[in-house]
């Protein structure tokens, strides 16, 4: 029985889900740096259905299911896969597929570390509904296709019930992977999925048992009582059952003779499986035929019994049975080619021996079958065929017949210093033409193209540094460029507090001041400050006896403003003695047992200042009873709590951190720690150093350090910021020119920025604040080399975006080019030790080239100072090569966790114990994490939660906070303090696992838990203005709220809203908004004008906006453990909150759990390689001005990848990719045979972040499709029709910013108002250059695979890679007959054997479609490192994926909002995509008016038309 749904709740679903579903499929990654943190689950039907079809063989079926599970196990995803039972039901019309479930789910179960549910009757189910809400995934992979339409309505229902459970639904097909990554289509669970949907669960019946194993299996139990390998139990068993229900049908299409016939075939094939190895089974020729009708429903039946015998059997546990070989239970292919011998070449004459072994196992086989069928007679086991039915359809039968062979690749010949240094090695065993072959003789390609049109593609063109928007070119710009410079130190006031420092060289600066007079100045400040004491003294000590909070404040704050250190003892004295009155004034009016001890903290508090500064305060804390505390004696005023536990659980962030008291000459506002101080020790050695610190911990502070000891050196040194994003570019900016004010010579100035949108100042700055492509752009251009060596340092910060989605691999690229030293920064870093030696081997090697070219020649020295104006007055510093890694775990301030529910009118907001995040099994696995601290009350939470949960725990008196050997005969507790003791609770609690006390761990964590209450989603934003009053009644504002920014506001771009909420105290913060609005948010909010800000991930990464509370409002797929640890450091302002809080409103405790427990990521590297990159540094080194050095970075970048770091064979697989690539480069004219680029090369390397659609505008251009497009209206005129400039958008769209959809969007019944979507395919003309284009790359790719097929692990290719299941046998005898089987023409060589099986051979990787399933998996290779660019792109079930038409639709009708709303982007992405467009637009004709003469050619004039009616459009916006 199948599933069965109400008719009309099926219609009001489909009519729901066809509209309103897609707002939506948003391509994204799934698997981020912080994957371990995040549990998914595999619907186990769609897995299945992924690689589902009917000419894949079993083996190879479960090989591309372990790939792809492997895919997600090596980068450290968290993931279970469910199979529901009723699924089962819809596959009884294709048993043969049924039967591969039931193995796929048995095989998994048994063979892998994977957890399969299995219990799940459908998405239904109460359990499943439990399930969900106790793991609450990060998402669920779901098909949105089927077998059937059944499965797929069914597939449907389960997406849209995922969604109204708040899951978010990631669809199975489409994905991608490259070495790092998964990308795919994730549907947003929204709130009207969540209101639509309505419990009415589907009826279903109990499965019937159609067919009856038991009694067969009971007979072979007793055949075989010792067990067996499952194969052959399947096999007799499948056999048996199948001939016996057969022989009994009444009306057959084969005799019981002729299905005997077929199953002694069948035995055959088992022992083939059995016996011969992998290797030789690839080898087995490629057969394409057909069963003949009157075969089918016999081995539809035994499909059908296989699976019915698995089920059994996997109840079976009193049984030895071997499930290793589950996956290779049947190959149809050698079935085949056993029938087509038998019946066409097999006769008296013609036999091939079987071989002694197999004829022993086939024998045994057969007889075990005539055992379990003793009531038939189905005779011997030979002869295999005693009848003459024709099983296979001859008419449909034919063998692959394979060339001669695939023609070597033969390397044109190339003499190239920079080749022969880096691939040398690799070079001398490959082939190479001779001088006069075809090949190297027509290499001269642009010659034509460029005698005919009047091009010179060969033009050195601008750099990309010159093409971007310089801000100072003519006085209107220069006042704007001052403007912004106001704007910025407006916006650095309110990031900086003390005033601009004005830096004087040390070469100009004077003499030390006189003693005498610095010491008459201090002692004048001392009585000035006496005397302002003594004014306000009287008041506040009335003050803080009225209101102690109130009092405490003023005067903490007027401390600060004190120096003198005598008045600061008196000021604290004072504090002191009108605390201890406030308290004694509580005590007596609250009587013995006063329950508020605020006041007792705060006196407490003083005493731990004067303590740790002055003196002793022994009166005092006898008042408090927490000093020679006894029963005759005790205090009118006494806490009744022991003085350690007092400290840890009323104290908590009061205790004094371990600060150390001896300033540091180099640093003037403040004491800096022993960490800081080794970063400033590094940058005085020039040094490079790794900085592993969590926010708002003071890593930055070495940033401004390093920039003022620059400035101080010399006025041309130049130090570089390189910040991840633009935001944090203005931010730094800002930052520089309120701290630094600097007199320089005429030309020179302090600070210069250079982003992708506008530069100013960036030759002639002494700091330069800039993102990663931008100085690669510097790093890598020929021309900027003496700019590059003035520089003295540069700073990374966020250097964890080196493992981010986007332009990691530019991170890579600096990190090896720069020479100087460098300071890495970042929070976020789990392999900070491995970063760091991948580092120092980089710099070993920097020291070696520095030292290589002093002892050459200087003669390029000499010419390169020639070549800049004025003389060098860069001081010469010391180098230093070597790399610090500098590490430190502690934050200033604790994070405190809340857990808030709406209850009725009011809100329930319970403490998050962090230790609640944890379970059994993850202490047991991956232990506690090391970041998870514990405040001091926490800890003694934990303490207390211990003791009541084990009475009996032996340590418990030790661990008791008065007893603690940390705390014992301490008057004052500091935080290092507890940190000891929060360590050992820790790892006490670990110790109860290994001691058996699981359970009673088990009970600590659920004491901890907190118990929210779910609340509907129209409540919760009801009601979310009332949890804003609730949070500022508690005191916990200013507060960021991260959440999706409501509707209406996305498309909101005018700023009297802004106005009208911040004058309310509120802001908004998201992608979309303007720079200067987001701006001015930032600044008001650190002004303290505006309260309560809702943002996005805008603010995650680094953006100085510290706040009290951080609010986690909406949960998303793009809430990670990277974005929550980047969001809540934000919580916890330094010098003014002592705690941070962190708040999650209404987002699902397991999500909470998994985001505070995760760790940070890890930093991996990537396959670090393009062509276009591969070009730019034959670039760097043929037209450097300084030749040395240029090759030096070039074989930087090639030889220091952190992916191939340590790694071999990494290492030779880049080799031979970088060999294969050059070929590429020269056969297609961007390259000469000296390595020197040519022709195009120049407008390819401009546009390199487009590979490979930059390889195919240059073949369009070179064919002269432009030309014959751009054609004017009228000849003459330099004006074009409509129709030519929107053809010209559909080719560049084509080619350029290419966003695929799913291949489910067509489907969607959905309106859309102004934009047709889906993009038009290329004029037939394009087209065929694509496709000639893709051709030759396919070809060379092929080649290359085809080389490196010998640095492959052969070992691991034979085994299947996540159940490590080994098909290499090596008792393999040999067989006539099996030899007879296999073609020695066939070649797979390069080919996983597992892929042979389904027909796969070399030849087929010269089809890219191909690559990824046919490609050696050791190789670490997959077809993302293949610049293809496919016309149509289709999903593993061959539909096609359409390319999203925004660049064109807004073309048409020029309305961001249109494109926001029908093409499925967010407005933000949308303007950031349009812009990119237009800017590639303008880069394109700015190349191609710098390759012209003509300035009346067509193309030149087309795209200059286009450029300026795009940017018009976009302008309008």
């Amino acid at each position: 029985c199948y599933l069965c749904f109400p008719i009309n709740f099926s219609r009001s679903l489909t009519c729901f889900l066809s509209k309103d579903i897609p707002v939506t499929p948003c391509s994204t990654f799934l698997l981020k740096d912080f994957v371990e943190s995040e549990f998914f689950v595999i619907d186990g039907d769609s897995l299945l259905l992924m690689f589902l079809n009917e000419e894949v063989q079993h083996l190879t079926l479960f090989y591309l299911i372990e790939c792809f599970l492997h895919d997600f196990t090596q980068k450290g995803a968290k993931y279970i896969i469910v199979f529901f039972k009723d699924v089962e039901q819809m596959y009884f019309q294709n048993p043969q597929f049924l039967f591969l479930r039931t193995a796929l789910i048995e095989h998994l179960k048994h063979n892998t570390c994977i957890t399969i549910h299995t219990e799940f009757s459908n998405c239904f189910s109460p359990q499943w509904e439990i399930f969900l809400k106790k793991s609450y995934p990060y998402f669920i992979i779901i098909s949105d296709i089927g077998l059937t339409s059944l499965q797929t309505n069914y597939l449907t229902i389960f997406i849209a019930h995922s969604l109204s459970k708040k899951i978010n639904v990631v669809h199975a097909f489409g994905q991608e992977y490259d070495t790092l990554r998964v990308y795919g289509y994730h549907l947003q669970s929204m709130w009207k999925h969540r209101i639509f949907f309505q419990k009415k669960a589907p009826g279903h019946r109990e499965d019937r048992q159609l067919l009856s194993v038991y009694q067969t299996v009971l007979l072979l139990k007793k055949l075989w009582p010792e067990g067996s390998d499952i194969r052959r139990v399947i096999c007799v068993l499948t056999c048996a059952v199948g001939l016996k229900l057969y022989s009994d049908v009444l009306s057959k299409p084969l005799s019981p003779e002729e299905a005997t016939d077929l199953c002694r075939m069948q035995c055959l094939t088992t022992v083939f499986l059995l016996h011969m190895p992998l290797s030789q089974r690839a080898q087995i020729r490629i057969m394409q035929s057909r069963w003949t009708k009157q075969v089918l429903p016999l081995i539809k039946m035994q499909q059908l019994c296989a699976h019915f015998v698995l089920k059994q059997l996997s109840d079976t546990d009193d049984w030895k049975l071997d499930l290793t070989y589950l996956p290779d239970l049947n190959d149809d292919s050698l079935l085949r080619n056993l029938a087509h011998y038998y019946e066409i070449e097999y006769s008296e004459e013609f036999q091939k021996e079987l071989g002694k072994e197999m004829d022993k196992e086939y024998r045994f086989l057969w007889d075990t079958v005539t055992k379990l069928t003793v009531k038939y007679d189905f005779g011997d086991a030979f002869p295999v065929r005693n009848t003459s039915q024709v099983f296979i359809d001859h008419q449909q039968t034919s063998f692959r017949v394979y060339d001669e062979k695939i023609p070597d690749i033969g390397l044109i010949p190339l003499k190239s210093d920079l080749v022969e240094e880096y691939a040398g090695d690799v070079l001398k065993d490959l082939p190479v033409l001779e001088s006069n072959d075809p090949a190297v003789t027509s290499l001269a390609k642009y010659k034509e193209f460029d005698e005919l049109h009047h091009w010179h593609s060969g033009r050195p063109l601008t750099d990309e540094y010159e093409r971007v928007l310089c801000n100072a070119d003519d006085a209107d710009e220069r006042k704007q460029i001052q403007k912004l410079q106001t704007f910025h130190r407006l916006y650095g006031s309110t990031l900086e507090g003390s005033t601009s420092k004005f830096i004087v060289c040390q070469k100009d600066a004077p003499g030390n001041a006189d003693g005498e007079n610095n010491r008459r100045l201090k002692a004048k400040e001392e009585k000035k400050e006496q005397e302002q004491w003594k004014a306000l003294q009287m008041p506040m000590e009335k003050e803080i006896k009225a209101n102690p909070t109130v009092g405490i404040n003023k005067l903490e704050k007027f401390l600060k403003t004190v120096r003198s250190k005598s008045v600061k003892f008196s000021v604290e004295m004072a504090g002191l003695s009108a605390c201890v009155e406030a308290w004694k004034k509580h005590c007596r009016k609250q009587g013995n047992k006063p329950e508020d001890l605020s006041s007792a903290v705060q006196v407490m508090r003083r005493i731990h200042i004067l303590l740790d500064k002055y003196q002793d305060c022994e009166e005092q804390l006898k008042e408090l009873g927490l000093k020679g505390k006894d029963d005759q004696n005790r205090s009118n005023y006494d806490v009744e709590v022991g003085p350690a536990r007092f400290q840890l659980q009323y104290m908590d962030y009061y205790l004094l951190r371990e600060e150390r008291n001896d300033p540091d000459p180099r640093v003037q506002h403040f004491i800096p720690d022993t960490w800081q101080r080794e970063l400033l020790d590094a940058v005085d050695n020039n040094e490079s150093a790794v900085i592993v610190a969590p926010t708002s911990s003071g890593k930055t502070y070495a940033s401004y350090y390093c920039m003022e000891k620059v400035l101080k050196t010399s006025d041309e040194g130049v130090v570089v910021y390189v910040a991840p994003t633009k935001a944090l570019v203005n931010q730094v900016v800002g930052s520089v020119y309120s701290r630094f004010t600097k007199k320089l010579p005429d030309g020179l100035v302090v600070c210069g920025v250079f982003t992708r949108d506008y530069r100013h100042d960036v030759m002639n700055s002494q700091i330069l604040v800039t993102v990663p492509q931008c100085l690669e752009i510097l790093m890598l251009s020929p021309h900027r080399q003496s700019w590059t060596k003035r520089i003295q340092y540069i700073i990374f910060d966020e250097i964890h975006c080196l493992g981010g989605e986007i332009g990691a691999e530019v991170w890579e690229h600096l990190l090896v080019t720069i020479r100087c030293p460098f300071l890495a920064l970042s929070a976020t870093i789990s392999n900070p030790e491995h970063l760091t030696e991948w580092l120092q081997s980089v710099k070993r090697y920097w020291q070696y080239a520095d030292n290589k070219i002093k002892e050459s020649s200087t003669d390029s020295e000499k010419n390169f100072a020639g070549k800049y104006k004025g003389r060098s007055t860069v001081r010469e510093q010391k180098k230093s090569y070597r790399v610090r890694l500098v590490l430190y775990e502690e934050r200033y301030n604790d994070l405190e966790k809340y857990v808030c529910s709406l209850t009725g009118n009011d809100f329930d907001i319970e403490h998050f114990h962090p230790c609640a995040a944890l379970t059994v099994n993850h202490i047991e696995n991956y232990g506690i994490p090391s970041d998870l601290s514990l405040s001091p009350r926490e800890s003694v939470q934990l303490y207390d939660t211990m003791v009541k949960v084990w009475q009996k725990w032996p340590r418990a008196q030790e661990m008791d906070p008065e007893e603690f050997v940390s705390f014992k005969n301490k008057v004052v507790i500091k935080k290092m303090d507890v940190r000891k003791y929060e360590q050992e609770l820790k790892k006490e609690l670990s110790n109860w696992i290994v001691v058996g006390q699981r359970q009673k761990v088990n009970e600590v964590l659920e004491n901890l838990k907190p118990k929210p209450v779910d609340c509907s989603e129209y409540q919760k934003w009801k009601k979310f203005a009332h949890f804003v009053d609730k949070l500022h009644e508690m005191g916990k504002l200013p507060a960021i709220f991260f959440m999706k920014i409501f509707y209406r506001l996305r498309f909101q771009r005018k700023g009297y809203l802004h106005q009208m909420l911040a004058r309310r105290g509120i802001g908004y913060h998201h992608g979309a908004m303007a720079m200067r609005e987001r701006q001015t948010v930032e600044m008001l909010f650190r002004l303290g004008y505006i309260k309560v800000v809702t943002a996005t991930s805008t603010l995650a990464l680094g953006i100085n906006m510290p706040c009290r509370s951080v609010v986690f409002a909406d949960d998303s797929v793009f809430l990670d453990a990277l974005n929550y640890r980047q969001m809540s450091g934000r919580a916890g302002r330094r010098g003014e909150d002592m705690i941070g809080n962190v708040f999650f409103y209404d987002i699902p405790l397991p999500k909470v759990e998994r985001l505070i427990k995760s760790n940070v990521p890890q930093l991996k590297g990537q396959f670090p390689l393009t062509i276009s990159l591969i070009l730019r540094l034959m670039l760097l080194a043929a037209k450097a001005d300084d030749k040395m050095d240029a090759r030096a970075k070039a074989l930087s970048v090639l030889k220091h990848s952190l992916m191939s770091f340590k790694k071999e064979r990494y290492a030779g697989i880049l080799k031979i990719y970088f060999m294969f690539s050059v070929q590429f480069l020269i056969k297609e004219g961007y390259l000469d045979q000296e390595g020197n680029p040519i022709g195009f090369a120049g407008l390819v390397t401009h546009l390199h972040y487009h590979e490979p659609s930059n390889f195919v505008l240059v073949s369009f251009l070179v064919k002269g499709l432009f030309h014959k497009l751009c054609q004017p209206i009228k000849e003459g005129s330099t004006d074009f029709s409509e129709e030519v400039l929107e053809k010209l958008v559909l080719v560049l769209a084509n080619l350029f910013g290419r966003r695929y959809l799913p291949a489910c969007s067509k489907a969607f019944k959905h309106t859309f108002y102004q934009s047709k979507v889906f993009l038009e395919d290329l004029p037939e003309d394009f087209a065929d250059a694509v496709n000639e284009y893709n051709t030759k790359v396919e070809e060379n790719f092929a080649h290359f695979l085809l080389t490196t097929a010998k640095l492959a692990d052969m070992e691991e290719e034979y085994r299947l890679p996540l159940s490590k299941t080994d098909f290499t046998s090596e008792k393999w005898h040999g067989s006539e007959l099996a030899s007879y089987l296999m073609d020695n023409t066939k070649r797979v060589s390069a080919v996983s054997p597992f892929a042979c099986l389904s027909g796969v051979v070399d030849d087929d990787l010269f089809h890219g479609e191909n690559i990824n399933k046919a490609v050696l998996r050791s190789l670490g290779i997959n077809v993302k490192n293949c610049p293809l660019l496919y016309l149509r792109k289709y999903d593993n079930q061959g539909r096609s994926l359409p390319l999203n038409a925004y660049a064109l639709d807004f073309y048409r009708h020029g309305s961001l909002t249109a494109v926001a709303t029908d093409n499925w982007l967010n407005e933000g992405d949308a303007y950031y995509l349009l812009k990119d467009f237009m800017l590639l637009i303008q880069s394109i004709r700015t190349s191609l008016s710098e390759l012209c003469d003509d300035p009346n050619d067509n193309v030149l004039l087309a795209f200059q038309k286009l450029g300026e009616v795009y940017q018009s459009k976009f302008n309008a916006v």
